[in-house]
């Protein structure tokens, strides 16, 4: 729909003064339908934050009228009633108040001022082909003030959303840095009230194997602060435990498909050590040290941690604690070093040793007489004993996570 050309259909003169002077009720009309339709604006309109509303609408109606009183193009893109609408969109933003009930508000807003035009043009003895190109151009110009108010409040969201963002991020950045000193209790709590972000008592980061965590965040019920640093992305979640199971389901659920670990739930202030232990996890479970989990959880998975920890000093521990296997055979090798497993695991219980291994009893004992000849008093001795199963640990932990 063109704006008319009132150049060709101007209106006369006495009629836009008839209008003029009638615009103060025009704009009461407006107001009283507004609030009577519009619940939202019932009190806003009869309040001081209702004062900056008013005065727009009576700009728009100034504006409109002298327009149409110049044979001028109505409204447009750079008019004075544009930018006043769209600092209005703005406000109404800030208000907290929804983009819906401000696209209703105005509707119902053209429908009184077009009812009102309607009566004063009756009133003055306009023809009704000028009354419908006065109803086109309300309808106009109205469409192209809500594309203005809409403008500006998307403007605005659009400015908040990225500062919060950019808030947000500074305080992950706070909680993450691992600076000795870093975490002043009075700069957390006033950057995550900055953030909008309830800083919470505690919290454990998912580490996360794709470019971005944002789509993790979207199936979460908890509001997770997400980033991505040079080592790869993460997810910042607050409370990890609670409430129940609850919290405990949707990470589940949220991380089915993608391969994440979540670190030891911590106190704010330890959240590096959270996420430094979260992405040790997802590398093991990704290289099969570990079970992978949805997500995996390092809680869980301490002993593996321990022994891989560093892997030169388990593959010397490995070398010093099985040496005597070294010498044997390929084949003769694994299967003792699975006999050794099952005995420590099943405490020398020979029944339950040769169920695991799916051999006769006495193949059992064989093995055993093997075991003890080839390392003595270390299979009686309690700390021989956790030496030889740490050792077992550490050799199937480096066989699934080669060395890089």
């Amino acid at each position: 729909m063109s704006t008319p050309d009132w150049s060709r259909a101007p209106l006369p003169a006495e009629t836009v003064s008839v209008v003029r002077r009638e615009s103060a009720a025009l704009v009461e009309g407006i107001i009283a339908a507004i609030r009577q339709e519009n619940p939202v604006y019932a009190d806003v309109l009869g309040g001081p934050e209702g004062i900056g509303i008013r005065l727009g609408i009576e700009q728009a109606v100034r504006a409109f009228l002298d327009a149409v009183e110049r044979g001028e193009r109505v409204g447009g893109p750079v008019s004075e009633a544009a930018e006043v609408w769209r600092r209005l969109g703005e406000a109404e933003f800030q208000s907290g108040r929804g983009l819906e009930a401000l696209r209703t508000a105005f509707r119902t807003g053209t429908r009184a001022a077009w009812r009102g035009a309607a009566e004063l043009a009756a009133a003055a003895g306009i023809g009704a082909p000028l009354v419908i190109t006065l109803a086109e151009a309300i309808f106009v110009y109205s469409d192209e003030l809500a594309a203005d108010v809409v403008e500006g409040y998307l403007r605005a969201q659009s400015d908040e959303a990225g500062e919060r963002e950019r808030r947000r991020r500074r305080l992950a950045a706070l909680l993450l840095d691992s600076a000795a000193g870093a975490h002043d209790p009075d700069a957390m709590e006033r950057a995550a009230s900055l953030a909008r972000w309830a800083l919470p008592k505690t919290l454990a980061v998912l580490a996360v194997a794709a470019d971005s965590p944002v789509a993790l965040t979207r199936k979460l019920d908890v509001d997770a602060l997400a980033g991505v640093d040079a080592d790869g992305a993460w997810l910042i979640v607050p409370d990890p435990e609670g409430p129940g199971r609850g919290r405990t389901l949707s990470l589940a659920a949220a991380a089915a498909g993608v391969a994440t670990a979540l670190g030891p739930t911590v106190a704010p202030a330890e959240a590096p050590r959270s996420l430094r232990w979260a992405r040790r996890t997802l590398a093991l479970s990704r290289a099969g040290a570990i079970p992978a989990g949805a997500p995996a959880r390092a809680a869980e998975h301490l002993a593996a941690l321990i022994v891989l920890a560093d892997r030169e000093l388990a593959a010397a521990h490995v070398a010093r604690a099985l040496s005597p296997l070294e010498a044997l055979a390929a084949a003769e090798r694994e299967r003792l070093a699975e006999t050794l497993g099952a005995w420590l695991e099943h405490q020398r219980r020979t029944p339950l040793i040769a169920e695991a291994l799916h051999v006769h009893p006495q193949t059992v004992r064989y093995r055993v007489r093997r075991l003890h000849e080839l390392f003595g008093d270390g299979l009686e001795r309690p700390d021989g004993r956790f030496e030889l199963e740490l050792a077992l640990r550490a050799r199937h932990a480096l066989a699934a996570s080669p060395s890089p």
